[in-house]
């Protein structure tokens, strides 16, 4: 897998691009060995950019001369940010990691609620007598119908705490 820097000829400094990473179409970004992790987001590409509009900029593959060149004698965007902007970047990712689990805890108290209530609905259902045959084909239609959802609903239930 090849690296890419984005290089500034007017001010001869550049920024790491690393590798393009396809499943999110973002390049990994700047490297922190504080952190020992990539920022995985565009913000110094994007500070970088705003910083050098209207110069003639060049992206420069891994692995040429050029590259070793440029790394060793021009300036590193940000430079002394960079683990900084990591340290947000991860605090993001476990900001979003922490929603991601309320709300599937919140998911799962909604359903157990739903649960609660369609059961309760059942005991109704069963506790109510037809004064009519075509009363009677009704309310056996709709106990029938709930006693499926809640069936449906336990099987959903234990196939989560199956995956968990």
């Amino acid at each position: 897998m090849r690296d890419y820097l984005l290089f500034c000829n007017y001010c001869r400094m550049f920024t790491l691009l690393h590798s393009y990473n396809r499943e999110t179409g973002m390049f990994l970004g700047e490297y922190s060995l504080l952190h020992n992790e990539y920022t995985r987001n565009s913000i110094v590409l994007n500070r970088f950019l705003l910083a050098h509009v209207g110069h003639v900029m060049r992206v420069i593959p891994s692995k040429t001369e050029e590259f070793q060149e440029i790394i060793c004698t021009a300036a590193h965007f940000l430079q002394d940010d960079i683990d900084k902007f990591v340290e947000e970047s991860l605090a993001l990712e476990k900001y979003k990691e922490r929603d991601r689990r309320s709300e599937r805890e919140i998911g799962l108290v909604q359903l157990y609620i739903l649960e609660h209530l369609l059961v309760h609905e059942l005991e109704n259902i069963t506790e109510i007598r037809a004064s009519t045959p075509a009363e009677g084909q009704v309310l056996l239609g709709r106990e029938l119908g709930l006693k499926r959802a809640l069936e449906l609903l336990r099987s959903a239930l234990a196939e989560k705490q199956a995956l968990e």
